[in-house]
């Protein structure tokens, strides 16, 4: 089976697609797994290169990863949410030196470094903050510069020849984000299931949450969150992303579907159905 994943190595996402791999096939093959960023990954599958992508989708810290969900709504036609996998998160701040005086910047992954503020406000409350694309990227930029530090995994920080700062550098102990593992079609129903939902209304009308909500509620469909992003084509204006217990085969779901579908058309706009999948319980 072919992974891709957030790049480059060393990422929690190589880690989730690791666990992913082993579910699927027994054995963890780090050498089939290979390294795009979130877009790529997609184009990836959606172009029969690769037969799974594992991207970050919720950490439960700093919630949702916006470009996973922006990213999947854009190839909601062709790529779907097949699985979902957990991983313990342990940050540690990691530099070339190990030397916290020599720091000067701070490099990790936006939600990386919201997931350390506090403890970058307390310790290092002078010192920049750098974004990069993942936890490993910023490793590996810290191998270049004896200024910068990154926030990363002690894995990634050992695996980049960093010494270490701190460890538990993250605000909060027992994080865990959670991943999707996305595919040409999503998974068929386990008993078990999630289905991911978007919704764009194509203007703006008093009460439109609340239908759909009321339009779920009637079926006895249970959300389990309700997310916002915005709409890149027009400004200020958004799309609606509701995860929900169920799969999208099961009968109340596909009867709230079609009067959803009616009430956003009204309006000339659209719902997407991103993926069904099985719900994996977190291990903290």
């Amino acid at each position: 089976m072919k992974i891709v994943t957030l790049g480059p190595k060393g990422t929690y996402s190589e880690e989730a697609a690791l666990l992913y791999q082993e579910q699927i096939t027994g054995q963890a093959r780090p050498e089939e797994i290979k390294f795009f960023n979130i877009h790529q990954c997609l184009l990836e599958v959606e172009s029969f290169r690769a037969d799974r992508a594992v991207l970050p989708a919720e950490n439960m810290v700093d919630g949702i990863i916006g470009l996973t969900f922006d990213t999947l709504i854009e190839y909601h036609d062709f790529v779907k949410v097949c699985d979902e996998v957990h991983v313990e998160i342990n940050h540690v701040l990691a530099s070339k030196t190990g030397d916290p005086a020599k720091i000067r910047k701070i490099l990790s992954h936006p939600s990386a470094l919201n997931q350390c503020a506090r403890q970058l406000a307390t310790e290092f409350p002078e010192i920049p903050q750098i974004h990069v694309l993942s936890t490993a990227e910023a490793a590996r930029y810290a191998t270049e510069d004896e200024e910068g530090a990154a926030i990363c995994s002690p894995h990634t920080a050992a695996e980049y020849g960093l010494q270490l700062i701190k460890a538990n550098f993250a605000d909060y102990p027992n994080n865990v984000t959670r991943f999707f593992v996305c595919a040409l079609t999503d998974s068929p129903p386990t008993g078990n299931d999630r289905t991911l939902l978007a919704v764009r209304f194509g203007e703006n009308r008093p009460g439109q949450l609340h239908k759909i909500t009321g339009i779920l509620a009637e079926e006895d469909i249970d959300l389990t969150f309700i997310q916002s992003r915005p709409y890149k084509i027009r400004p200020q204006q958004y799309v609606l992303i509701f995860e929900m217990i169920g799969h999208k085969s099961d009968p109340g779901l596909k009867k709230a579907f079609l009067q959803i579908e009616q009430v956003v058309r009204e309006t000339e706009g659209w719902k997407k159905v991103l993926g069904s999948y099985p719900h994996r319980e977190r291990k903290l």
